[in-house]
């Protein structure tokens, strides 16, 4: 009877180990492609560069070689960015995805001047805090200030 044990015991030993085994391949082909790419970043973004309208509708748009094209964002801050009146009419370079509904889902938003690139950011100058959309400072309820910080690795 002790050896049947033994050998009932080394059968159990030699499927847990293939249970074990079994389970780390299945994690490196599903589970180390995704670590993969969540490591390298976003996926290949889109490019529009064109001119950001101001619309009556709360729906932003930007206008490409004459044509209108819907814009939807990542985020709600990016989408009430892209809202703001004081960046109607200004030349913007999006990255984003063309959507099945037709408009463009904005993940990062440009302003571009010259040639050159900008980051839009909204500051306060009384509280020295960066606020992520347009409106009033967080802190003081003052109206915060639109800038645009050069952009140098792009």
């Amino acid at each position: 009877m002790f050896l049947a044990f033994s050998q009932l015991r080394a059968a159990v030993r030699s499927t847990s180990l293939l249970c074990i085994a079994a389970g780390l391949v299945v994690f490196a082909t599903l589970g180390v492609p995704s670590l993969t790419a969540a490591q390298s970043g976003p996926a290949h973004l889109a490019v529009l560069e064109g001119t950001l309208l101001s619309t009556s509708a709360d729906c932003p748009v930007v206008r490409i070689h004459g044509k209108d094209q819907p814009l939807s964002a990542y985020t709600t801050y990016l989408y009430h960015t892209l809202q703001d009146k004081r960046l109607a009419n200004r030349e913007v370079r999006l990255e984003g995805t063309m959507k099945g509904d037709g408009t463009f889902e904005v993940e990062r938003l440009y302003t571009a001047k010259n040639g050159r690139l900008y980051r839009v950011r909204y500051f306060c100058k009384v509280c020295n805090i960066e606020a992520l959309e347009p409106g009033n400072c967080v802190c003081c309820q003052q109206p915060t200030e639109l800038q645009e910080i050069p952009v140098t690795n792009h």
